[in-house]
């Protein structure tokens, strides 16, 4: 019910914040299993100075011959061993089925006792290849306590629709089924295992822009899919070359292989931080059959993923209601999130939840901070577009509780600065008032407005093109009032006259008569996106549940706002159930009695309306957020960090 680029942050978490990241906890870094420890040896090399396992089929192997060969280097170099600079990381291995040979089992609970914690297998090639091994890896290596990942070998290129991004996501998907993984997806992205190892056609191909969105239309089919964006392995050089390295992929977690004894490793370009290295390929595992051939990955201690929410794109005044979401959970370790840039009428959570409703059109950059109990924190950015309500809405008079009278254009013509004022209500065309959802009171496409945006009581109000500002903003509030916001005043017939052509303006709020008015019927909207209060039965009944239903304009939607603080639908009147209900108490529709169980008090802020109960003290709710059409409403305990508890009266 809530959404959401990876979160980076830096800090000196020790390794067992690097395994909370992966949903694991650590092992005594002095436990005596017995068993040997994972070690680092010199490569294997052919005479041409090619890694040994370069003359082997690439489907059966974890990485391509040319990768290895660059990044072994002339020297044949094996990067780190575990110890020094890596001593006390949490250590991973890769594997694809070239790491059982003859059909040798891996023994991950050795694996697991020598000190490994989590293992990427790799699951399919193209779509031409699956590792027959890889659903049994990931299923043991997960009952070893291991922490495990999926990855696709990406083939981008060649086989017509074969080679299609979408193609070979779904076939990586299809394959593993569900629940294999307990980190993301995996898109091993690098040199054509199947052309020379000189660089030729090394990029499968494709120019960098190709390449670049066919990695995009791969990781959307994995977010759309999983919920997950795509952990990235991918070398620098490589990058650089066939993506004219690209800064749009920042927000994937990234998984950089570099063989250097250098404390931390290269990196592509637009990745500010990596989440695993990959620091050697000639690394021996207890449990793993290819002894000195096994690729050994470290998980970095700083890092928290977090989804990304993507540019955001509302309507002013429309509900929102999601969640910005961790890619890999830190047990123990959720982060308080604080944010700044957002649309007004907008906020985040503590916990990461955001809400409201949008007041202003505009383009909003916003930058969400997270900070976990150790002090470490990290910040991402994404983009907010907020377009101007449409010129729709419950249309009609919006009455004075005084003297049969209206708000009235006094021109009677979309012309700025043209007078509001009352006359005797008659319906004509100087009276159709229309009540978008930006909370803007609407005739003639132009918006009813305090004149210069003025804050004083007694400033005019008059008529203007609509920008959504504040000025131009009418609030549903206690007593039948319209308040204006952005003044804290409500609109006021002056000194009540009720005097035929007396401009209305701004006052102090009083709640008397001059200050009472009727807006047109229309919906009683949630913040939870797209439902409304809902006459179940469309009926007339006492009796009659009320509910949460998707918004759809109907006649069971359709709540008339009266004075005493009722809400009305075919003549009959939100109420509890019970008078002297309790907290939990349902509400449901009855003859109107005046009653306090039938008496709402409108309380309207920035971030919406609580509608509060007179007689119990509570306040009409959604019951757990649940957004099932048919979800019976309570009143309960009221919460103003609470959306399914703000609802907007129109």
């Amino acid at each position: 019910m809530r959404a959401a680029a990876p979160l980076w942050r830096t800090g000196g978490l020790a390794a067992v914040a690097s395994l909370a990241v992966l949903g694991l906890t650590a092992l005594p870094a002095t436990a005596d299993s017995g068993k040997a420890p994972v070690v680092a040896k010199a490569p294997v090399v052919t005479a041409a100075g090619q890694p040994r396992r370069a003359d082997r089929a690439n489907v059966g192997a974890t990485h391509s011959p040319q990768l290895l060969r660059q990044l072994a280097g002339p020297a044949g170099r094996g990067g780190h061993a575990v110890t020094g600079a890596l001593a006390g990381a949490a250590q991973g291995v890769d594997v694809a089925s070239y790491q059982h040979p003859g059909g040798a089992a891996i023994n991950w609970a050795d694996a697991a006792a020598a000190g490994i914690r989590f293992a990427a297998v790799k699951v399919t090639e193209g779509t031409y290849y699956k590792n027959p091994y890889a659903l049994t890896d990931l299923a043991e290596a997960k009952a070893a306590g291991l922490a495990v990942g999926a990855y696709a070998f990406a083939i981008p290129n060649g086989n017509g629709g074969r080679s299609s991004p979408v193609a070979q996501a779904d076939y990586l998907l299809s394959y593993l089924g569900a629940d294999s993984s307990t980190v993301p997806i995996m898109l091993d992205i690098e040199y054509d295992p199947y052309v020379n190892t000189d660089g030729t056609n090394e990029c499968y191909g494709l120019r960098p822009a190709a390449m670049v969105s066919w990695i995009s239309a791969f990781d959307a089919v994995i977010h759309r899919k999983t919920g997950q964006l795509p952990i990235i392995y991918t070398p620098p050089s490589w990058w650089s070359s066939c993506t004219g390295g690209s800064t749009g992929f920042s927000q994937l977690p990234l998984w950089v292989p570099d063989y250097t004894t250098a404390p931390s490793p290269g990196m592509p370009a637009g990745w500010a931080d990596w989440f695993i290295w990959q620091y050697t390929s000639v690394g021996t595992v207890q449990g793993i059959h290819d002894a000195g051939h096994t690729d050994l990955d470290q998980l970095n201690p700083g890092v928290i993923g977090l989804l990304d929410p993507g540019k955001q794109k509302d309507f002013a005044g429309h509900p929102v209601d999601w969640r910005l979401k961790q890619a890999a959970p830190v047990q123990g370790q959720a982060p308080s999130f604080a944010a700044r840039g957002l649309p007004a009428g907008i906020s985040v959570s503590a916990s990461g939840l955001v809400t409201g409703w949008p007041d202003s059109p505009g383009t909003y950059p916003v930058r969400v901070t997270a900070t976990d109990s150790q002090g470490a924190s990290g910040s991402l950015s994404f983009t907010w577009a907020v377009r101007p309500a449409p010129d729709t809405g419950p249309t009609g008079l919006v009455h004075l509780r005084k003297g049969g009278r209206c708000l009235h254009d006094a021109g009677n013509a979309a012309a700025g600065g043209t007078a509001v004022n009352i006359w005797k209500c008659k319906g004509r065309a100087a009276q159709r008032w229309t009540v978008a959802r930006d909370d803007t009171v609407r005739i003639h496409r132009m918006c009813m407005a305090v004149d210069h945006s003025g804050t004083a009581g007694g400033t005019p109000v008059v008529l203007h093109s609509c920008d959504g500002s504040g000025a131009q903003q009418w609030r549903v509030g206690t007593g039948d009032r319209l308040v204006n916001p952005a003044s804290g005043k409500c609109l006021a017939d002056p000194a009540g006259s009720t005097r035929n052509g007396k401009q209305v303006q701004i006052r102090s709020c009083t709640g008397k008569a001059n200050q009472k008015w009727a807006l047109p019927a229309g919906p009683v909207e949630s913040q939870l996106p797209g439902k409304c209060l809902d006459d179940s039965k469309n009926g007339r009944t006492s009796g009659t549940p009320v509910e949460l239903s998707a918004c759809n304009g109907g006649a069971a939607q359709t709540w008339r706002a009266r004075p005493g603080g009722t809400l009305r639908i075919h003549r009959k009147c939100l109420a509890l159930s019970r008078s002297g209900g309790g907290s939990g108490t349902r509400v449901d529709l009855r003859t109107c009695s005046g009653a306090r169980a039938q008496q709402w008090h409108i309380i309207a802020d920035r971030a919406g309306v609580s509608l509060l109960n007179r007689a119990s003290g509570l306040c009409l709710a959604d019951p757990g957020d649940a957004t099932a059409n048919g979800t019976r409403l309570e009143a309960i305990s009221c919460s103003t960090a609470d959306p399914g508890m703000s609802w907007r009266v129109r």
